[in-house]
């Protein structure tokens, strides 16, 4: 007959209590590798291509004859330089690639977000503007917006009771400084294309059981930039004095060659 010998009590709970303990001591290194993953943006791989319509190629405000004071940083749209054909091929043998101000979204009503560097005593009006592909206003029309707490960083939303964006569509969306009321010609603007996109199966199934913070960096790997953004820059307004946030925000952006922003203050709000 076989003997079967069991372990004392004694040596079943070291056993136990040794397996628990090195199982705990996994999941905190994993946690911890999570918590100091930096978040980068991917850029998306465009099923639909931009059509060369005059589409903006750069996120710097401009002006006609720069009526707004002298800064040290320019207005500046907080969105990629997205490549029109997103090849590596013509990374690799530095073939040149047209590069837009582009950015995807999941939602029907997304947040913008721009860096003012003008004290609202310097700025006579501000205005976004939001066109789908026939030039026609999305919006009734143009959205007034009234800064304060500027130079910052600041969100613009599209009001809810305005048209939604349809998917597919490339909208091109403007953000207007007039700082001369007496010639509305002379505005600084910077303008961007923006796309509404359905989430593949899979990545909404891990963001319906991820966490804020992890959805953040879900969004940025699935290179829809608009959502990762605002989602992150939500967590920042309310909690301001989390260190690990404002280290996610800086990683986002630098990531996309907005180092210059990424310790920018982000504005309380503003009004409509």
């Amino acid at each position: 007959m076989t003997k079967i010998n069991f372990l004392s009590p004694p040596k079943a709970l070291l056993l136990i209590a040794t397996f628990l303990l090195v199982n705990i001591t996994q999941l905190s290194a994993q946690s911890q590798q999570s918590n100091t993953t930096k978040i980068r943006f991917v850029q998306p791989t465009l099923e639909k291509k931009p059509e060369n319509r005059g589409a903006p190629t750069d996120r710097i405000g401009a002006g006609t004859r720069g009526d707004c004071p002298a800064v040290t940083k320019p207005l500046t749209a907080l969105v990629p330089l997205v490549s029109k054909t997103a090849n590596q091929k013509q990374v690799t043998t530095g073939t040149a690639t047209t590069e837009y101000v582009l950015s995807l979204t999941t939602d029907e009503h997304p947040t913008f977000w721009f860096y003012v560097p003008y004290a609202p005593k310097n700025i006579n009006s501000v205005k976004f503007v939001l066109l789908d592909e026939k030039n026609n206003s999305l919006t009734k029309e143009p959205i007034p917006i009234t800064l304060s707490n500027t130079p910052r960083v600041i969100k613009v939303n599209v009001p809810a009771t305005e048209k939604p964006l349809e998917i597919g569509q490339y909208y091109h969306w403007y953000f207007l400084i007039d700082c001369n009321p007496q010639s509305r010609s002379e505005d600084t603007a910077v303008e961007g294309l923006v796309q509404r996109i359905v989430p593949k199966d899979e990545l909404t199934r891990r963001l319906d059981t991820a966490t804020p913070r992890q959805r953040v960096a879900l969004y940025a790997q699935a290179g829809i930039w608009q959502d990762a953004l605002t989602t992150l820059g939500e967590l920042r307004t309310r909690q301001r004095q989390d260190a690990a946030l404002a280290t996610d925000w800086k990683d986002l952006l630098e990531s996309v060659g907005l180092e210059n922003i990424s310790t920018e203050a982000i504005a309380p709000c503003c009004t409509f």
